[in-house]
């Protein structure tokens, strides 16, 4: 039962599966990395590699996304090997855990501060651009 909550919590936020095992240090290090990946260390990275061309901004997005899906995996293959050997389990440090991180995620992407770390602006509306279903008009 324990791999399962392990999976369960790491499927929900990165790092709530390492915490729910006891690994704290991974387990918040996952999160931070999950949760300020896109607000902070991309804007940054477009800022360090002086990212100018539409192309090329949106070739660093293509592989901010792939590495968010290898620290989605790396974070549920790692919380269900933990689950294996967990002593004890912690479950509500790893809700309180995913609920801090999932609403540091929703609330960090702030087109102020993005557009303050990349140097430029522009770019943030290309990150945010939302998408009309079918049915608005």
């Amino acid at each position: 039962m324990t791999l399962f909550f392990a999976l369960l919590f790491s499927l929900v936020v990165p790092g709530a599966g390492q915490i729910f095992t006891g690994h704290y240090g991974e387990g918040i290090a996952l999160g931070l990395l999950f949760a300020l990946g896109k607000s902070v260390l991309l804007p940054l990275v477009l800022r360090v590699f002086k990212v100018e061309s539409l192309k090329r901004t949106l070739q660093i997005f293509y592989a901010c996304n792939w590495c968010y899906i290898l620290l989605i995996s790396y974070a549920v293959c790692s919380a269900v090997w933990h689950g294996f050997y967990a002593q004890q389990t912690h479950v509500w440090y790893a809700f309180l855990f995913a609920l801090a991180v999932s609403l540091g995620y929703r609330n960090t992407l702030n087109a102020f501060v993005f557009t303050a770390l990349c140097g430029r602006t522009g770019v943030y509306s290309i990150l945010r651009q939302k998408k009309q279903s079918p049915t608005e008009k």
